[in-house]
């Protein structure tokens, strides 16, 4: 039986760095996947011909936000909630885990629904970025419980890379009615690895020898970024160095764990959100989305926070969980947001930001 094991994030009310599957589940639900706008590797332009926005330069000295931590330069505009879950409104409930796709002139987005210890995957589309239509539950899709999606298209359809302990893979022609490809392409590592208990929030990326995925990995103890590569999609080889990403230093954002990953190319590099867990201040405490980029794909440096939390309102205790797609000659974030009632809700938000490789 394959292990189940939930990373949402160390979720809010729920004791730290538990290692039982239950206590790993609570603290972990309601995390992110990838997005990824697969093989694009095209910079917005400076200044769109048809009138579009204009690339303003991230910022070198960005200075820092609320929560005293530097943040990452570009300028993000909050376009709030999108999605809610009204039919629960128990606390650790929600949507969680997005991955949005660009088909033409449309966002497919794909996100978990956690209702207590159940989770499936789910669909919508947009084509504006704030109005979405009504979810509908994927199906086809092996396990019990379905998350942590990431998805991209080609010729051939979608693709999706997802799971919770082990990752699979499935394809689909329309983004809802799915087909099993395999089952554990991408299994937990050995004994004292980084990775070596559970494997969680998959991002996958095109690249010209194949695939690349970024992918959260649990020992029992902490949660870190791993890289693994593919020619085909199915058979995977992890990074032999371990984690790109561990958690940060005592001063950092994500002080105590870095997770929920979203890769996205940019011109040769690749630019990496993912969530930082912070216990600096209080365990448990907030995730905060934060930005690492790399020339290479494996050797990252870390850029700050991308969105901060606010005073009050459904993002005063954590923003986590991004999925970043190239949109309308900019960039399109959708993210997860929690309030001061511990309930996960889809938010979004778009930069005109060119990216600082």
């Amino acid at each position: 039986m394959r292990p189940l094991i939930l990373l949402a994030g160390l979720a809010l009310l729920s004791p730290a760095c538990s290692t039982s599957a239950e206590g790993v589940r609570a603290e972990l639900d309601g995390g992110s996947d990838e997005a990824s706008t697969g093989p694009d590797t095209s910079e917005p332009d400076a200044a769109s011909d048809a009138g579009g926005p204009v690339c303003t330069p991230s910022s070198s000295d960005a200075g820092v936000g609320s929560g005293g931590f530097p943040l990452d330069g570009w300028a993000w505009k909050r376009l709030g909630v999108v999605l809610q879950d009204n039919a629960s409104s128990a606390k650790q409930d929600g949507y969680i885990a997005p991955a949005a796709v660009v088909v033409g002139d449309t966002i497919h987005l794909w996100i978990t629904r956690k209702q207590g210890a159940v989770h499936r995957i789910h669909h919508s589309m947009s084509t504006d970025g704030t109005t979405f239509s009504a979810p509908v539950e994927a199906t086809g899709l092996a396990g019990d419980n379905t998350m942590y999606p990431s998805v991209i298209h080609d010729e051939q359809g979608f693709s999706m890379w997802y799971g919770s302990g082990l990752i699979d893979r499935a394809q689909s022609q329309d983004g809802v009615s799915w087909t099993m490809s395999a089952q554990g392409v991408l299994k937990t590592g050995d004994d004292g690895q980084f990775d070596s208990m559970s494997l969680l929030y998959p991002s996958v990326i095109r690249t010209s020898a194949g695939y690349v995925m970024y992918y959260t990995g649990f020992n029992g103890a902490e949660f870190a970024i791993g890289r693994a590569e593919s020619s085909d999609g199915t058979s995977w080889t992890r990074n032999p160095q371990g984690a790109v990403i561990a958690k940060g230093a005592a001063a950092d954002f994500d002080n105590h764990a870095a997770a929920q990953p979203c890769a996205v190319t940019s011109g040769a590099a690749v630019l990496l959100w993912y969530g930082g867990y912070d216990t600096s201040k209080a365990s448990p405490g907030p995730y905060r989305i934060g930005l690492a980029a790399s020339a290479d794909g494996m050797a990252f440096d870390r850029r700050g926070v991308t969105l901060d939390l606010n005073a009050s309102g459904a993002e005063a205790w954590s923003t986590r969980d991004p999925a970043v797609v190239r949109w309308k000659g900019g960039w399109w974030m959708a993210y997860v947001a929690m309030g001061d009632d511990a309930i996960y809700r889809l938010a979004v938000a778009t930069s005109d930001t060119c990216a600082s490789n």
